[in-house]
C-alpha cells in the first residue's frame, strides 16, 4: 500500500514578500532613529539646565555668606569665568581675593556638574552681579541666567561643541545681561547657522 500522507507545502517566502518586509523595516527605522536622537538631545539639554539651576542656588547661598558672588575662575575672583566640568575641583577663594568679606582662604564655591556639561560663571568687577551659562556637549542648547533677574534663558548651541567663556556676555551690575542679547561663540545658533540665535526667556 502506498503512503497516503499529504506532503507539506515547503515553499519559502517569495521575493515580493521579502521586499515588502524590508520596506516596512526601513520605513520604521527612518521614523524611529531621528525620534530617538531627538529624545536623547532633549535629555542632554535638560541635564545642563538642571545644573544651571543648582549652580544658581549655590551662588545665592554663597552670596548670603560672603556678600559677593564667586566666578568660575580658579581663584573665584571677580571677572570672566572659565568652564567648569564634572572633573573640576571646587573653586577655592583666595583670602580676600574676591571680597574683603570672604572669611578666609578656606572659603570655597562648589556645585554639582553632570557628565559632559560645561558651566561658566562670570561676575562683575565688584563681584555683586553674575551671569552664568551651561551646555552639554551632546546637547544643542545653551542655558543662561543672570543674578539681577529670576528668568532662565536659552539659545541654540552647536551640537558636539563645548562651551567656553566666550559663550556668554560680561556681567554688569543691575542690568539684565541676557534678555534679547545675541548669543556668542558656540551659543549662537545651530551648527548649520539656523535656530535661535538670541538669548530668549524659557
Amino acid at each position: 500500500m502506498g503512503d497516503h500522507r499529504q506532503l507539506k507545502d515547503t515553499r519559502g517566502f517569495t521575493l515580493i514578500e521579502l521586499l515588502i518586509v524590508v520596506a516596512i523595516v526601513t520605513i520604521l527605522a527612518a521614523i524611529a532613529i531621528p525620534q530617538f536622537n531627538s529624545y536623547r538631545t532633549r535629555g542632554y539639554n535638560s541635564s545642563a539646565l538642571s545644573d544651571l539651576r543648582n549652580a544658581r542656588s549655590a551662588e545665592e547661598a554663597f552670596y548670603s555668606d560672603c556678600r559677593v558672588y564667586s566666578s568660575s575662575k580658579a581663584d573665584g575672583s571677580p571677572g570672566i569665568g572659565l568652564p567648569l566640568t564634572s572633573a573640576s575641583a571646587p573653586v577655592t577663594i583666595a583670602q580676600f581675593g574676591i571680597s574683603a568679606e570672604a572669611p578666609d582662604d578656606a572659603t570655597t564655591f562648589t556645585t554639582g556638574i553632570s557628565q559632559n556639561v560645561q558651566l561658566v560663571i562670570s561676575t562683575s568687577a565688584d563681584g555683586v552681579s553674575f551671569v552664568m551659562a551651561s551646555k552639554n556637549t551632546a546637547g544643542d542648547r545653551c542655558n543662561g541666567t543672570d543674578s539681577d533677574v529670576t528668568t532662565l534663558y536659552w539659545t541654540n548651541g552647536q551640537l558636539g561643541q563645548a562651551m567656553s567663556n566666550a559663550s556668554l556676555p560680561a556681567a554688569v551690575d543691575k542690568a539684565n545681561d541676557l534678555n534679547g542679547v545675541a548669543g556668542t561663540g558656540i551659543c549662537n545658533g545651530l551648527t548649520d547657522g539656523t535656530g535661535q540665535k538670541d538669548w530668549t526667556a524659557l
